[in-house]
């Protein structure tokens, strides 16, 4: 009796099956995917803290700077100025990076329960138990099994999701952090640090400055000298305060646009393709 190429592609797709369980059996007790994982997950976490305690500096001393004034009297005349007014317009940025870093944080810590979850040894041999028993079916009749098959199949691809599901995306989104991301992310964190202790610095430089009256030409021409220098130190100060505004918000950017790929779209398609995965698996 002859083997058709149906049945021929039949029984190549059962061995791979079966190879494919064996598989995924020794990594699910031995658990080499989790230990991983679990590095990958403590390093990002520890890397979103980082980045959202940058961004509560940053909205501390612009704050800071909102609330600074100088008062300069150049050729008598008294001039109020605020450099936090530079600072204006990336407020409202920092504060939404601020939530963005938060949401950041707690999804990566959530990952981290998830993870533990995953890795819990009753979940590992429930599914070592219902692998042995999907292995069983496969290679006999499948009119022997009837109902019994397909519901050890929806069992199977729940325990394959529950056991695999937040390791197997955890790696992938490493990977992809490592090739795409992490130059990007290295350098703004990096750039945003620095531009908020420049910020610092220019608030403590900018104190208040007040003038008293004083009688004689002497005295008036030394006021006249000073003030003229704070205007022009001021002056300069104006123009740190604007390219640190400028740095703020393209670095900010940048790092928004990391967080959400690597905490919400990377690893939503890594789940949708590994859902497609073991449906294709285990599919009839």
């Amino acid at each position: 009796m002859t083997t058709g190429p149906t049945d021929r592609a039949g029984l190549w797709r059962r061995a791979l099956l079966s190879i494919l369980m064996v598989v995924a059996v020794l990594l699910a007790v031995l658990r080499p995917l989790d230990d991983i994982s679990e590095g990958y997950l403590d390093s990002a976490f520890r890397q979103a803290l980082t980045s959202f305690a940058i961004a509560r500096g940053l909205n501390g001393v612009i704050s800071v700077a909102q609330g600074t004034e100088i008062a300069v009297q150049p050729a008598g005349v008294g001039i109020v100025l605020s450099p936090g007014e530079i600072l204006d317009p990336i407020n409202d940025l920092v504060e939404r990076f601020s939530w963005v870093m938060l949401m950041s944080s707690s999804a990566l810590g959530a990952q981290k329960v998830l993870a533990s979850v995953s890795a819990w040894g009753g979940i590992a041999w429930l599914f070592v138990g219902t692998a042995a028993v999907y292995l069983l079916s496969l290679w006999q009749p499948q009119s022997s099994w009837g109902a019994q098959r397909r519901f050890v199949t929806k069992l199977l691809v729940v325990l394959l999701l529950l056991r695999f599901a937040v390791p197997v995306i955890a790696i992938l989104n490493q990977w992809t952090y490592q090739a795409f991301l992490h130059e990007q992310h290295t350098t703004s964190a990096a750039e945003l640090e620095q531009v908020r202790e420049d910020i610092g610095e220019l608030n403590q430089g900018a104190a208040p400055t007040t003038t008293t009256d004083g009688d004689g030409v002497i005295e008036k021409s030394k006021q006249l000298y000073a003030s003229a220098m704070a205007q022009l130190d001021f002056e300069k100060r104006l123009d740190r305060y604007q390219a640190a505004a400028e740095q703020v918000s393209e670095n900010t950017i940048q790092l928004i646009v990391v967080y959400v790929l690597q905490t919400v779209v990377f690893p939503l398609l890594f789940l949708w393709g590994f859902i497609r995965l073991v449906r294709w698996m285990v599919a009839g």
